[in-house]
This record gives C-alpha cells, sequence and structure tokens, in this order.
C-alpha cells in the first residue's frame, strides 16, 4: 500500500494553535471533498466528515485526531521591539533557545524570527520571539498585535533512510493524516456503518473538540488516532513499546482512560488474524481526545491507537511511513467487521 505523503506534508508545514486551526482545515476540507458525504462542524471548529454506510440505521462510528499543535501567542511587544511569548500546549522548553519559529498574523501574512529567553509561567517571563526589529513601531507596522499565532518554523522533508521523514506537527496531524488514507480507503468498500471522521479542536490544552463533536455524533463506537515518544532513544527493549517502523501501538490504558475492553481485544484479534504489526503500550501521564468523548452522553465504548515518531511538542519530529501503512491496513480490517451485533456485544456488560 501507498499514502499520499504530500498530503502529509502539507499538513505538518501548515500553522495551527488551538484556536488558529484554519490552514489545517483548509487542507483537510481539500482531501475529503471528493471521499465524504457530508462535512459538518461543531461550535470550537472540529470538523466532521460522514461517510455513508450501505444501512442508514448501522453502527454510527466516530475515528478521532486532533488538528492543533503545540506553539504559542504573542504576550506583549516590548519598545525595543522584541515579543514576548505564551506558551500554547506542552512545549518542551528545555530544548527551544535559538529554534526558528514564525509568526501568523490576522492576515495570514508570515514572519520568521527565533526564540531566545528563559520561560516560565508567570507573566514575567523572559522568553522572546526576535525578529529583528528595533523598535515596537517597526513590529506593529508589519501587523503584528498580541494574541498572534507564533509556529515552529519547521518545513517537512523526506530523509535519507527509506520511508523515513522529519516535519513538526506530528501530533497529531500524523493522526490527520491517517484519518485521510483511511477515508479512501473505505470510500470504495461496502459496510454498515456511518463512518464519522473527526479532526478535533484543542486537544493539546483539554481535550476540548473531542466533547462537542462526540455531543454532535453521538457515536456508537469511538476510535481515537494519536501519536507517542519514548523518553529515552537509546532503548530499544521491552520498555519501549513506541518504536518507529514497529507498526502502530493500542493503548491499554492512560491517565484519561481505561479503554473498553471488547475493543481492545478486537484491535488486537484484528491485527494477528491480517498478520498486521501491533505495539502494546500503556502510560500513568497525559492523555488523549479519548479522555472527553468516552464520558459523553451515557458513555461511549472508546479504544486509543496511537503512531509511534520519535521527539514530541519541539521543532521535529521523525516518522517511519510504514507504521501509518499498517494503521491503515488495521482499521480498514476492523471497520468492515463493525455491525449492530457487534455493537450490542460491546455493550454487554
Amino acid at each position: 500500500m501507498t499514502v499520499e505523503v504530500a498530503v502529509l506534508e502539507k499538513l505538518s508545514n501548515a500553522d495551527g494553535v488551538v484556536a488558529c486551526e484554519q490552514e489545517v482545515r483548509d487542507v483537510l476540507k481539500t482531501s475529503f471533498e471528493t471521499i465524504s458525504d457530508e462535512i459538518t462542524y461543531d461550535g470550537l471548529g472540529s470538523m466532521i466528515f460522514k461517510q455513508n454506510g450501505k444501512e442508514p440505521s448501522g453502527p454510527n462510528v466516530m475515528i478521532c485526531a486532533h488538528m492543533d499543535e503545540v506553539g504559542f501567542m504573542v504576550r506583549s511587544i516590548t519598545d525595543g521591539g522584541l515579543m514576548m511569548l505564551m506558551v500554547v500546549g506542552g512545549v518542551k522548553t528545555s530544548v527551544l533557545e535559538f529554534q526558528k519559529l514564525r509568526l501568523t498574523t490576522a492576515t495570514g501574512k508570515k514572519i520568521n524570527g527565533i526564540v531566545a529567553g528563559e520561560y516560565n509561567v508567570t507573566a514575567d517571563s523572559k522568553m522572546y520571539f526576535d525578529i529583528g526589529a528595533k523598535s515596537k513601531q517597526e513590529v506593529l507596522d508589519l501587523g503584528v498585535d498580541v494574541g498572534d499565532m507564533v509556529s515552529y518554523s519547521t518545513e517537512f522533508e523526506k530523509l535519507d533512510l527509506p520511508n523515513t521523514y522529519m516535519g513538526k506537527a506530528m501530533d497529531d496531524r500524523y493522526g490527520c493524516f491517517a484519518l485521510v488514507e483511511i477515508a479512501k480507503r473505505m470510500k470504495h468498500i461496502e459496510h454498515p456503518n456511518n463512518i464519522y471522521f473527526a479532526a478535533t479542536y484543542g486537544e493539546e490544552v483539554g481535550l476540548r473538540g473531542a466533547q462537542t463533536a462526540a455531543h454532535m455524533v453521538n457515536p456508537d463506537i469511538v476510535f481515537v488516532i494519536d501519536v507517542a515518544c519514548y523518553p529515552n532513544e537509546f532503548i530499544r527493549d521491552n520498555t519501549n513499546n513506541r518504536q518507529i517502523g514497529s507498526g502502530p501501538m493500542l493503548t491499554h490504558f492512560d491517565r484519561t482512560l481505561a479503554p473498553n475492553r471488547v475493543l481492545v481485544n478486537f484491535v488486537k484479534e484484528t491485527a494477528k488474524n491480517n498478520q498486521l504489526p501491533l505495539q502494546y503500550d500503556m502510560f500513568n501521564r497525559g492523555g488523549t481526545d479519548g479522555g472527553e468523548v468516552h464520558k459523553v452522553h451515557e458513555g461511549k465504548a472508546t479504544v486509543v491507537t496511537c503512531l509511534p515518531c520519535r521527539y514530541g511538542h519541539c521543532a521535529y519530529s521523525v516518522i517511519d511511513i510504514t507504521d501509518v501503512e499498517n494503521l491503515v491496513d488495521l482499521y480498514t480490517n476492523m471497520l468492515t467487521q463493525l455491525d449492530t451485533n457487534f455493537q450490542n456485544k460491546v455493550y454487554q456488560f
């Protein structure tokens, strides 16, 4: 199977911290226009792409990945033309200084510069964005204002090893890319489900769009696609179940969700029966959109799958594209098995 890496490149290069995800929406809308039957939005800006199944009364299946990336916001502008920054989401500030960033003005203009200074969470933080300006007026003349988005200025690129790429915002544009590729495959497969591919708002600051999108869809079954990385790349043993090139991960537990056990076993069995690689992961810190979607309405059966990457919430992540190819195969095989009988099984307690 070959995926369309050019779409991932566009998603990675798009800038979009929370509430500023329009560039990401534009890429996704173009990608989904010919493979979805309906496009809707929740009140926060999450995009929901629906594919109709052959049975209108079939299960409503939601697959979600979040659009927003970690980044920065202009907090104030000094008289000397430096822009003080506030971190938006869990940016790795320890490896941040002197990285190249780009600011997006209200009109969409891009302004390049570097980040310097030491960050803390108070209004007295000394982290700033430097574009070479000598005065505040020079900055204002460029159309910059307090509240403007600042993102990493990373460009997606192919590395020298086969199937290996790096870029920014893989958390979770990699997951959004998976939504596109799964939808492309499912468009040509007959199945009884109504599938809702949800690109959600604001995961990095509190799983916000997941809740509102799920409330709109009211799904019967929920799958979440996110990414995860291991903190020590020198470790390649049984403790590191987030290795690139070893297939997607099934998350058995995280701080926000204990997934539905029937769905957990279903993912395992589908991977095994189709000889697809699957890493088994769990963690006590952090969470995904699953932490909110499973609590909507009367409670929703939810399971989380993740794509492995090296390094996260920083300027670059490294990926192996075969992992998303295997994830797409996994989902294609799972979605064709879902029906009303399976839905009933999921909720038998």
